[in-house]
């Protein structure tokens, strides 16, 4: 979700607290007073960390945790990797927290760069992702399962992921880096959607980016699959073009995953056309019902999914015209849309039993009522695919190396489908409408999911981080069905270290 840079700045200036300081504080809807003005001298940064490297292996790793308030939320409890810093069927309450992962995936792990040739070099990392409030390996998937039989508005925070306790949860690959032939990944491989969010959404992170806590943009349709293991990816540039191609074949939360871009690239202006295919997409859910309470076994919808769409960036080098700039100030425009088409699943999809990521099961039948609350459901969009307009614009001021802030706007838009669900022989699916509906009487009416979010960045040294901002999101629709509450609003302040 962000890279480090080497910041030549040691010090935190008076001038520069204030300005953190009135900034975050007026997010959050307080009187930001201007006393740290009154500071007479500077505050010394930490030292800089080496790199802890050995044979051409590095040790890497965050580090992030934050204060949280959440206009509605609910208690967080263990192996999900973020609190409910945006609306949730189970946001209800107001919460103050101490939460994890914030702005980054806190994760440990090891990167191997060790050359071979003048122009090859072998490549490898692994990542476990884990939860620095808690101890906990990342766990979306037992989030989901601890929840099994527990009522909506009892529930914990959970939701579907691509880390499910797995040791290496994040990314685990080894390649080749070839100067005139590209990079090849071998492995468990971050999406190519995810890759194309995180360059292009300022905000990317659990608390501020609605892309970032949802995973239906950077997984292509399932927060799962936005990591998949038995991959391929290669990367390649040709002058001003790239491209970025990526094909698994895991069998557990996906049968078959293809994605590619192509972009163009100068110095202040880039744009990527991107487009997929997924097979047998898992999206897992909890289980209702009182004789699901501690069940191992989890619902689950499965969907076969195409997507295209475009991200594009242009960079505005302010140079310090204004008394608010520097001469590194910059501000970034960007912005993309994708469409998404879940359809059924052209080979029957999985049954019952099937394993998917992290040794979960699916089950513990075929649903019928259409609600994954029941187990597995195959058909949810006989009668008509699932459209999903994803779109967003963000901008981020980059006062100087150090200092940024950076405002979006998100937005999911999806249409009224699968009306022929309930005339399928044996199924009564109460939650979906039979005819054309934009109202959240049913789960498969139209409907919008819209998100803003601000935050500030002060990168006080290579490895320490301040950051603050706030979000809001709201649902409608049949986005909305189920929901307790249909928005929310969360001010956030944290620190990161990176190493």
């Amino acid at each position: 979700m962000g890279t480090s840079r080497v910041i030549g700045k040691n010090k935190l200036s008076a001038s520069k607290i204030a300005f953190v300081a009135a900034c975050t504080i007026t997010t959050m809807g307080y009187d930001a007073a201007a006393q740290a003005a009154d500071i007479e001298f500077p505050i010394k940064a930490p030292p800089v960390m080496p790199d802890l490297t050995w044979h051409g292996i590095t040790l890497i790793g965050a580090i992030d945790v934050a204060g949280q308030y959440e206009q509605y939320g609910a208690p967080y409890a263990g192996n999900m990797y973020s609190s409910a810093s945006q609306i949730s069927p189970f946001s209800r309450n107001a919460q103050w927290l101490f939460a994890p992962s914030q702005s980054f995936q806190s994760y440990i792990g090891v990167k191997v760069e060790e050359p071979l040739t003048s122009d090859l070099k072998f490549i490898a990392r692994a990542e476990m992702g884990f939860n620095p409030t808690t101890g906990d390996i990342a766990d979306a998937l037992k989030s989901v399962q601890r929840n099994n039989g527990i009522p909506l508005a009892s529930q914990t925070v959970n939701a579907d992921g691509s880390r499910a306790g797995q040791i290496l949860n994040g990314e685990a690959f080894v390649g080749v880096d070839s100067k005139p032939w590209g990079v090849i990944h071998v492995g468990r491989n971050n999406a190519v959607s995810l890759d194309m969010v995180a360059a292009y959404d300022p905000l990317i992170s659990y608390a501020f980016s609605l892309f970032g806590y949802v995973g239906l943009l950077a997984g292509q349709g399932s927060s799962e699959t936005a990591r998949v293991d038995n991959s391929i990816k290669y990367l390649n540039s040709y002058g001003p073009f790239r491209t970025e191609i990526m094909y698994g074949a895991p069998n557990t939360n996906v049968k078959n995953f293809v994605q590619g871009t192509i972009g163009f690239v100068k110095p202040n202006f880039s744009v990527d056309l991107i487009g997929g295919h997924t097979s047998d997409s898992v999206s897992v859910g909890a289980l209702s019902g009182a004789a699901n309470l501690g069940s191992n076994l989890l619902g689950a919808r499965v969907y076969d999914t195409d997507m295209y769409g475009f991200f594009a960036k242009y960079i505005f080098d302010l140079g310090g015209h204004s008394p608010l700039s520097t001469s590194e100030s910059k501000f970034i425009l960007s912005g993309g849309y994708q469409q998404l088409r879940l359809s059924n699943p052209a080979d029957g999809g999985f049954a019952p039993g099937h394993t998917t990521i992290g040794g979960y099961q699916i089950g513990p039948i075929f649903a019928t009522n259409a609600s994954t609350g029941s187990g597995v459901v195959n058909y949810a969009y006989t009668g008509g695919d699932r459209l999903v307009n994803i779109s967003f614009i963000a901008g981020k001021y980059l006062y100087d190396s150090q200092l940024s802030f950076s405002l979006g706007y998100y937005r999911f838009d999806q249409n009224s489908f699968g009306q022929g669900v309930n005339s399928i022989p044996g199924i009564v699916a109460a939650a979906y409408s039979s005819t054309k509906c934009s109202s959240s009487a049913f789960f498969n009416c139209s409907g919008t999911v819209q998100g803003v979010g601000f935050r500030t960045d002060y990168q006080w040294t290579k490895n320490l981080a301040l950051y603050g901002g706030i979000s809001y999101s709201k649902v409608s629709g049949g986005f909305a069905f189920s929901y307790i509450k249909t928005s929310t609003f969360d001010p956030t302040v944290g620190l990161r270290l990176v190493f």
